[in-house]
C-alpha cells in the first residue's frame, strides 16, 4: 500500500537548475558603442531556463518536481512567492545570508530581438543535498544545471539505479564549455534541446546538414537517441537515429523571445511523455514556444494545453 501510494504521488517530470528574477528594459533601439537609447517601458519578474521550463509544464497541466536554490535577498523571497503560485512540487536548497540572487537585465529591442546581461547568483553545486531518491523517481529528469561536476554525478546516476529514465539536457550551459568536455557530457544524455547556434557550436559544424550529420555520428557512442534543434522562424529539426524530421514555425506577432526556448522545451517533454511521433512532437513543441512569444516576459504567455491545441488546429505555418 505504502509504495502504491507513493507511486501516485510521484512527479512524471524533475527539474534541477537555476532560478533568476529577470529586469525586462524595452528600448527603442540596441544601442550601439558610444550612443544611447530610450526606455521605454520596464518591468520585472520570475525567470531562469529551468524554472522556465517547469512553469511551462505546469502550464500545460504536467506537476514537475522543481528543484533550485535562491539567495537570501528580496529577489529570492519574490522568486520563491512567484514559484509557489504555479502548480510545482517546489525543492527550495537554502543558502547563507548576504548569498546574492541569480538575476537578469533582459534588453528587448525592436525585432523583437532580447540581450541578455547575467547577474550570477545562487546556483545549484555539487555537494548539495539534492533529493534524489525523489528525482530518480521522475520519468523524465532535466539537468539545466550550471555546476558541471553536478551535472556529470547527475550523468552517471541513473545507469546504476534508474536505467529507464529519459535525461533531457538542455544547451544553454552546455555550449559553453571546451568541445570536448562538451561532448562528453552531452551524449550521456538520451535527449539534448538547444538552438541551432548552440547545437553548432558543441559539434564544431557552421552548417545545419553538417550539424545533423554530426549528430547521427555521434548517437551510437552514447546515449542519446533525439536532438532538438531550434532554429527560430525556421522552425525546428527534430534528429534521432533513424529520422530527420523537419518542423515548419508557426506564424505570430511576438513581443518578447525570452524564454521561447525553454517553452520548446517543455513543450517537447509533454511530447514525449504523450509518445507523440516525431512530427507531432515537433509541431506541439513549436507550438508552445510561438506562444510563449506574445506578452513581455519568459513566462506571462505560457500556454496552457488547450491553448496550444486550438492554436495547431488554427494557426498557419511562417512561409
Amino acid at each position: 500500500m505504502a509504495d502504491h501510494q507513493a507511486a501516485e504521488h510521484r512527479e512524471p517530470v524533475a527539474v534541477l537548475g537555476t532560478t533568476s528574477w529577470d529586469e525586462f528594459l524595452v528600448l527603442d533601439r540596441l544601442p550601439t558603442p558610444g550612443s544611447g537609447a530610450i526606455i521605454r517601458h520596464r518591468a520585472e519578474a520570475g525567470g531562469g531556463t529551468a524554472a522556465n521550463v517547469a512553469v511551462a509544464l505546469a502550464r500545460l497541466g504536467v506537476r514537475p518536481l522543481f528543484v533550485t536554490t535562491v539567495g537570501s535577498d528580496r529577489y529570492g523571497a519574490a522568486l520563491l512567492a512567484d514559484l509557489e503560485r504555479e502548480n510545482i512540487t517546489l525543492h527550495i536548497l537554502p543558502r547563507g545570508a548576504g548569498t546574492p540572487t541569480d538575476r537578469c537585465t533582459i534588453l528587448v529591442t525592436p525585432g523583437p530581438e532580447r540581450t541578455i546581461l547575467w547577474h550570477p547568483g545562487a546556483h545549484l553545486q555539487l555537494g548539495d543535498p539534492l533529493p534524489l531518491d525523489r528525482v530518480f523517481q521522475a520519468r523524465i529528469v532535466v539537468i539545466d544545471v550550471e555546476d558541471h561536476a553536478l551535472r556529470q554525478f547527475l550523468l552517471d546516476l541513473p545507469a546504476h539505479i534508474a536505467p529507464r529514465i529519459q535525461l533531457v539536457g538542455p544547451l544553454t550551459h552546455l555550449a559553453l564549455l571546451p568541445r570536448d568536455r562538451a561532448l562528453r557530457l552531452a551524449i550521456q544524455h538520451d535527449v539534448l534541446v538547444g538552438s541551432e547556434v548552440e547545437f553548432s557550436a558543441l559539434t564544431g559544424c557552421g552548417d545545419l546538414d553538417s550539424v545533423v550529420e554530426t549528430l547521427r555520428r555521434w548517437m551510437p557512442l552514447g546515449a542519446t537517441r533525439l536532438a532538438a534543434i531550434t532554429r527560430g522562424r525556421g522552425g525546428c529539426v527534430l534528429v534521432s537515429p533513424r529520422e530527420i524530421v523537419s518542423c515548419p514555425a508557426f506564424a505570430v506577432e511576438p513581443v518578447d523571445p525570452t524564454g521561447a526556448g525553454d517553452a520548446f522545451t517543455a513543450g517537447l517533454i509533454y511530447g514525449l511523455l504523450e509518445r507523440l511521433s516525431l512530427p507531432e512532437l515537433g509541431r506541439f513543441a513549436n507550438a508552445v514556444g510561438a506562444l510563449a512569444t506574445r506578452r513581455l516576459g519568459a513566462r506571462s504567455a505560457l500556454p496552457t494545453r488547450d491553448e496550444v491545441l486550438e492554436f495547431i488546429a488554427q494557426a498557419q505555418p511562417c512561409s
